[in-house]
């Protein structure tokens, strides 16, 4: 038996971490400690988040004020909590399954985009009026859509990638009118990140090995990062190996760089990235121009699962550990130290004494590549899907 490791990882502006392993989740407060958690293998005195879900956790996340927390799972079941008492204020059941979930501004409505090309928005309260509350339709693609952020400031802007390539930058919450698209990758599209410091700008992430910095009034490619450059050595050396076992459907002898995710360190004008199979996290400043400057690499010594910023720290979920000799710890944290990026070796270690579930083996998750592949079809679970 082993830990089950970490899928997914958000933070909140009131200082709490998710923690979401399988049908799971944890939250802890800024240093580690666990208050409240839908696992039932925990102190009588966290506080037990009831309508749990039943099925794996595919997308989650917290409202810009950190007074809301969603999941959506992989039976389509949406649910919102209130973070002042973890009760579950609404639950409700999508027609198709999700790929991403996000609050408006407001944290009125959760945008929620799915595999079908479709992005819905539905109120986070219930309404007397039934109506109200249904899922209405707010945009469309002709491919799946991988993420779905808003921007910051006025005017304000829904933004959308896909596994066609493109990013999306349409008004909100008039999701008919389309500012701008931005085109430029060469694979799908796999994330987006924006930021306070930069309203008028988008990083994005994607199969193709690069990330992307986009002016989003105008759809203009500002700059592109080929992070081939920069991790190419981990493939020479051997610290990343090459294997069907993590892309079937492409060349065995094929190196890839396929981003899992980009987020904003909003007190450091910095984005931090995490690149699928590989032990690093990518950290860029935004500087004058704009542009994305000063990249680093920051070995973390084992593949990362996710990552997301908690203040001015870099929170890293750890991939599920490949080789007896690898330790079995869930995640490490990154502060900033003397201009550089040190462990925070206090937060990491409270985070990796968490007991999350037992299970028989840690299996690795799905490539980015495999669903990414445009003649990939995800079989339906039933005639809704």
């Amino acid at each position: 038996m082993v830990r089950a490791s970490i899928t997914l990882v958000e933070t909140s502006s009131q200082g709490h971490i998710a923690l979401v392993f399988d049908a799971n989740f944890h939250i802890t407060d800024s240093t580690g400690k666990i208050v409240a958690s839908t696992s039932d293998d925990v102190d009588a005195s966290v506080a037990k988040i009831g309508g749990a879900n039943k099925d794996r956790i595919i997308t989650v996340a917290f409202s810009q004020d950190g007074s809301l927390f969603a999941t959506c799972n992989n039976e389509k079941t949406v649910t919102i909590y209130n973070t002042a008492d973890w009760t579950a204020v609404r639950s409700l059941i999508i027609a198709k399954r999700a790929t991403a979930i996000t609050f408006d501004p407001s944290g009125a409505y959760l945008l929620i985009a799915d595999k079908f090309g479709e992005v819905h928005r539905t109120p986070t309260a219930l309404s007397a009026d039934e109506a109200a509350s249904k899922p209405e339709l707010l945009l469309g693609h002709v491919s799946i859509v991988c993420d779905v952020k808003m921007s910051h400031g006025s005017p304000s802007y829904v933004l959308t990638c896909d596994r066609d390539e493109k990013l999306r930058v349409s008004k909100y919450p008039n999701a008919y009118n389309i500012q701008s698209f931005g085109l430029g990758h060469t694979e799908f599209v796999t994330t987006i990140a924006t930021a306070q410091f930069a309203p008028n700008n988008a990083v994005t992430g994607s199969g193709d090995g690069t990330l992307r910095l986009w002016d989003i009034s105008s759809g203009q490619l500002v700059q592109t990062v080929d992070l081939q450059e920069l991790l190419e050595p981990y493939y020479t050396d051997g610290r990343v190996l090459m294997g069907v076992s993590n892309f079937e459907d492409r060349n065995a002898a094929t190196q890839r760089y396929g981003v899992l995710r980009v987020r904003s360190i909003e007190g450091q004008r910095m984005f931090v990235a995490a690149v699928e199979r590989f032990p690093v996290v990518v950290v860029l400043s935004f500087g004058e121009g704009p542009a994305l400057a000063n990249v680093r690499v920051v070995d973390v010594a084992r593949p990362v699962a996710d990552v997301a910023v908690l203040g001015d720290r870099i929170v890293a979920a750890y991939a599920p550990p490949s080789g007896e000799t690898d330790s079995d710890d869930l995640a490490v944290v990154l502060e900033p130290t003397n201009g550089d990026l040190a462990t925070d070796v206090t937060l990491s270690a409270a985070l990796n004494a968490l007991s999350t579930q037992q299970i028989e083996t840690a299996a690795p998750a799905p490539s980015i590549y495999v669903w990414g592949n445009k003649m990939y079809m995800d079989p339906p679970k039933d005639d809704e899907d």
